[in-house]
This record gives structure tokens, sequence and C-alpha cells, in this order.
């Protein structure tokens, strides 16, 4: 239970530092960040309220989220495999290969 506690992250603890100090400190993993930073990015792209967010914007609010533990790797691969399903039409077929009108 101890260990649970010690590796849950509290965003308030990280709120000075900056994207490049966040992965410096990371101890595993730095190298997962990137696809898992990257896919998380395009969750957030979704969203109505980053619609007005640059790529390189998103991919820093993506970091900042993981690293500061606002939102953890299962949720970033859950929000993943929904977005995935609803590009994905129900004959199968995923929208880019429907023929355009």
């Amino acid at each position: 239970m101890a260990r649970e506690a010690k590796n849950k992250k509290n965003p308030e603890d990280f709120k000075g530092k900056s994207i490049e100090q966040l992965i410096l400190d990371q101890g595993e993993g730095k190298y997962g960040l990137v696809p898992l930073a990257s896919t998380w990015a395009l969750v957030l792209r979704r969203r109505d309220e980053n619609r007005h967010l640059t790529q390189p914007e998103l991919l820093d609010l993506a970091l900042r989220q993981i690293l500061t533990g606002e939102i953890d790797e299962d949720a970033v691969k859950a929000s993943a495999e929904e977005l995935a399903a609803q590009a994905v039409s129900p004959d199968g077929t995923s929208d880019s290969k429907k023929p355009k009108l």
C-alpha cells in the first residue's frame, strides 16, 4: 500500500518545472513517452477545448499531463482504442478507405 502511495504523482509538485526537467527527472521509460504522448495528443486534438492549439502546443500539453500524472498510460490506451473504434465504420472499413463524393 505504501508503494502505491509512493508511485502516485501529485500534479501540484510539478507546477514550476519545465518539460525538459520533467523528462530528465523521469526514471524509467523515457523513450516510451514519445509514442504515448503523440497518441494522447491525437486524443486531445479531438476535444473542443483544444482545437485552437497548434501541434507543438498539443504535444507539450500531452507530455506535461503524462509526466505529472494527470493522465496515466492505461487511460491513454483506452482513449486511443475508443478513437480508433470511432474511425472504423460499422461495415469494417476505415473512414479513409471510403470513396469521397
